[in-house]
């Protein structure tokens, strides 16, 4: 599975790209910096192709190797 992160310091472009499309997203905001990271999982090549057009943000994409909890 494929994860996308998209990272700039304008929250809005992030929330227009994650809801026209109907993946599992997570928003996180580090106000220290003023950055907004958009991760977004199991996404098509549409999403990818839409956030590298955002002018202003950078994004990466990830395979997903493993996925696990700790347990005690």
């Amino acid at each position: 599975m494929k994860v996308l992160f998209v990272e700039g310091k304008n929250p809005e472009p992030l929330h227009q790209l994650a809801r026209q499309h109907p993946y599992p997203y997570r928003l996180l905001h580090r106000p220290e910096q003023g950055l907004y990271l958009l991760e977004i999982w199991a996404y098509g090549p549409e999403l990818e192709t839409a956030a590298m057009a955002l002018e202003g943000f950078r994004s990466w994409s990830f395979e997903l190797l493993e996925e696990g909890l700790r347990r005690p």
